[in-house]
C-alpha cells in the first residue's frame, strides 16, 4: 500500500461506503467490496507467494529445448509455471504493474479472471485455498479500515 497510495485511498473509500466507520468488515460484506477482492486477486497474481512444492531434482542427464540439464539439478517447475502464467503478457497487459482494472468490469464488479492456479493444480491444489482466501481478504479489509499506511 505504501507503493500505491492511490489504491489504498480507493480501497478505504470503498470500505467506508459499504461498511461505514463504526465497525470492521465481516464476510457478509465480501460481495459488496469488489475493490478489496480485486486487490487480493492482484496481489496473489502479481507476486505468487512461493512454490509450495517439495524440492526435487532430475534423476538423469536431460536435454530440453537445446539446454542440457545435468543429473541432480534442483528443479522447481511448479514455481516457474505459476510465475509464467501470472505474468503472461498475452493475457495481462503490463503484468508487473499494480493495476486493478484487469480484475474489475466496467461496473466495478469483480470479473471472472480465475487466479486459482497460484494455489496449485488438480489433485495437488492447496487444501487451504479457501482459508487463505478468506483470511487474507479479512486481514486486508480490516487493516485498510483501521490504518493508513505510509512511508516514514
Amino acid at each position: 500500500m505504501m507503493l500505491y497510495p492511490q489504491v489504498q485511498k480507493c480501497a478505504q473509500k470503498d470500505i467506508e461506503a459499504v461498511v461505514g466507520c463504526d465497525r470492521l468488515s465481516e464476510f457478509g460484506d465480501w460481495p459488496h467490496l469488489s475493490y478489496i477482492d480485486a486487490m487480493l486477486c492482484k496481489t496473489l497474481r502479481w507476486h505468487p507467494v512461493n512454490p509450495l512444492s517439495l524440492p526435487w531434482s532430475n534423476i538423469n542427464d536431460d536435454t530440453y529445448g537445446g539446454y542440457v540439464i545435468p543429473k541432480d539439478t534442483p528443479v522447481s517447475i511448479y514455481f516457474l509455471e505459476v510465475m509464467a502464467m501470472a505474468h503472461d503478457e498475452t493475457k495481462y497487459l503490463d503484468p508487473f504493474s499494480f493495476s486493478l482494472d484487469r480484475f474489475l468490469d466496467d461496473d466495478g464488479k469483480l470479473n471472472n479472471d480465475d487466479i486459482s492456479y497460484v494455489f496449485g493444480f488438480g489433485r495437488r491444489i492447496c487444501i487451504g485455498i479457501n482459508l487463505t482466501d478468506r483470511s487474507v481478504w479479512s486481514a486486508m479489509a480490516n487493516l485498510l479500515a483501521a490504518f493508513e499506511f505510509q512511508r516514514s
